[in-house]
């Protein structure tokens, strides 16, 4: 089955380069405008999807609603499995200081959500949402780790967490089977 992921538009903590996690943080008006470019984008390219599916935080669902709303489509539903890893402590702290550490395989701490967890929480996810729509084509609004957790399982030797930019409105395509993860093409505008 093939699923396309969109980052979320741009909000203010992204803009100031700040670990947001579970923060609910709204889209800022350049974030609107990058939801909106690439709801044009899919529209002016004739991108047609049967179900919109978003995380349920607020930066996630608005540009799923801005985006859908170019291609005709509506929030069928908002999955808490599809929520950012959670990054406890960390959130509200620089990126460039804390995700080199963080993102490591085998950093662990108290209320953060490590790497084998995350991918776990984020395969089970999508393995489900591919039962569940087996025979359509799901479009899906989440965040740069949940989109990153399945570059990494697409090719564990290749990508980790900080060695491939997902941007904001970024949509990367993928193929899921029930053991396989893999990435067919990623545009950011």
């Amino acid at each position: 089955m093939i699923i396309a992921m969109i980052r979320h538009g741009e909000t203010d903590y992204n803009k100031k380069q700040l670990v947001q996690g579970r923060m609910d943080n709204p889209l800022n008006s350049e974030g609107i405008h990058q939801a909106e470019t690439l709801g044009t984008y899919l529209r002016d390219n004739n991108e047609t999807f049967d179900v919109l599916i978003s995380s349920p935080l607020k930066r996630a669902l608005k540009t799923a609603e801005i985006v859908g709303s170019y291609i005709g489509l509506q929030v069928n539903y908002t999955d808490k499995n599809l929520l950012e890893r959670d990054f406890g402590p960390f959130e509200g702290k620089s990126i460039d200081e804390v995700l080199p550490i963080i993102t490591l395989d085998d950093f662990r701490k108290d209320g953060f959500e490590d790497n084998p967890s995350l991918q776990s929480r984020i395969l089970s996810a999508v393995q489900r949402i591919s039962n569940l729509h087996s025979h359509q084509k799901v479009l899906i609004v989440a965040h740069a780790h949940v989109i990153k957790s399945l570059i990494i399982l697409s090719n564990k030797d290749k990508f980790t967490y900080t060695n491939h930019f997902v941007g904001n409105s970024s949509i990367v395509y993928f193929k899921i089977t029930d053991d396989t993860v893999e990435v067919i093409k990623q545009y950011d505008l």
